[in-house]
């Protein structure tokens, strides 16, 4: 029963038909928060390409530098997460905020550096710092996020003797809300996604998707070799980001050359265009494997690899390298497999996998089990729960001094 006020979802990302994790995840926990609440997304970009994708959640325009206490007018809560958040704190100081904080962004971003300088790293800690300052509660995608972001609110001052000792789990600051699957099986056409990503419709096809400078493809790269021999009609995808205009592409390109190297008439190793959020159920039927490989650090120590759980839903089993708590829980419920930082194994992995049909039908339909019970309707509980009473935490800080004075002209610092 919905009728208990609106709360309003700052996208941080376009929501538009080709839209990554963060753009996706906005969208689904609005969709989630809209069966009990009014919900509000706000959109930095053309509301027509956003409801075009948006399934019949409303829509409100909401431009950076634009006025975010006018697009969110009589919400009574808000969920806003990255770089948007930093417009909504200074703007839009009385309505009780959730800081969604499951992708870490700073992490990620340090892969980046060597494109984007030190610039970037110092305006995503005040980021960070803002959030720890001036949000009410905290989402996080795994309990090695969770301890990570503890850390940092105790650091921040947000834990400590006036909420500790009555709330010793955390739970009314921070809690785990995972990505999420959708609530029905996933029906896929193996020859409308073979079609739409170029493919031949003969020969089992691994996907890996996109490629991201915390990525390591190279790895794959020096096993298909090895892969081709074991199963020679296979093929091997990578997609094209979907945000290349804000996201450095030096792995990408680097995978792009060696490639080309390896398969100069790109025969076994394919490119195609980020598949539309709506149409990646027929890239996942069209599929047989994916495979993540990550760098080891710690941001894959914190990743949520969300394309993993997407593909579970879609039927595919999984091959990991550096894949975060994902990983490890696909394969405790067999449907997925880790191996070794090694081209032979993961080639021999690989190989296996595609040779064994039987055996990736069982996995398959353990990961459609494993993602049937991750619906976005049951991750976001924790979250539906905060907001049916949400209230400002009398423990927010006052708003931080950055350690560049520009860094709060952008957003239009109020009081």
């Amino acid at each position: 029963m919905r009728g208990r006020g609106t709360v309003a979802v700052l996208a941080p990302e376009p929501i538009r038909p080709r839209m990554a994790g963060m753009g996706i995840r906005a969208l689904e926990l609005a969709r989630a928060i809209g069966r009990e609440f009014d919900v509000r997304l706000l959109v930095p970009n053309d509301p027509a390409e956003a409801e075009e994708a948006s399934g019949g959640v409303p829509v409100v325009p909401a431009p950076p530098h634009s006025d975010l206490a006018r697009a969110s007018a009589g919400s009574r809560a808000a969920v806003v997460s990255a770089h948007a958040a930093n417009y909504w704190f200074h703007q839009v100081p009385d309505v009780p905020v959730v800081a969604d904080l499951y992708d870490p962004f700073p992490i990620e971003n340090l892969h980046y550096a060597p494109a984007l300088g030190e610039e970037t790293a110092r305006h995503d800690r005040e980021t960070l710092q803002l959030a720890f300052a001036r949000a009410d509660f905290f989402l996080c995608a795994s309990p090695e996020q969770r301890l990570f972001y503890a850390g940092a609110l105790f650091s921040a001052g947000r834990i400590g003797p006036a909420n500790f000792p009555n709330d010793p789990a955390l739970t009314n600051l921070v809690t785990i809300v995972p990505f999420g699957a959708p609530d029905r099986p996933a029906v896929g056409d193996r020859t409308a996604g073979r079609r739409a990503v170029a493919v031949p419709e003969e020969g089992p096809l691994v996907l890996f998707g996109g490629i991201y400078d915390w990525s390591d493809p190279a790895l794959l790269l020096d096993a298909w070799p090895a892969v081709l021999r074991a199963e020679p009609r296979a093929l091997l995808l990578f997609l094209e980001s979907p945000n290349p205009e804000t996201t450095p592409q030096r792995v990408y390109e680097g995978t792009v050359r060696r490639a080309r190297e390896l398969d100069p008439a790109g025969a076994s190793i394919r490119f195609a265009p980020w598949v539309p959020y709506v149409r990646r159920e027929d890239l996942y039927a069209a599929a047989d494997l994916v495979v993540s490989i990550s760098s080891n650090g710690l941001e894959s120590d914190l990743a949520y690899r969300t394309r993993l759980l997407d593909a579970a839903w879609g039927g595919l089993t999984s091959i990991s390298i550096s894949g975060g708590t994902l990983a490890r829980e696909l394969e405790e419920a067999g449907a997925g497999r880790r191996v070794e930082r090694s081209s032979e194994a993961l080639a021999s992995a690989v190989g296996d996998a595609l040779r064994d049909p039987e055996g990736r039908a069982g996995a398959a339909r353990a990961a459609r089990r494993f993602a049937a019970e991750r619906k976005w309707e049951t991750v976001a509980q924790p979250l539906l729960s905060w907001c049916r009473r949400a209230r400002i935490d009398p423990l927010r800080l006052p708003l931080p001094e950055p350690a560049e004075p520009r860094f709060w002209r952008r957003f239009g610092r109020r009081g």
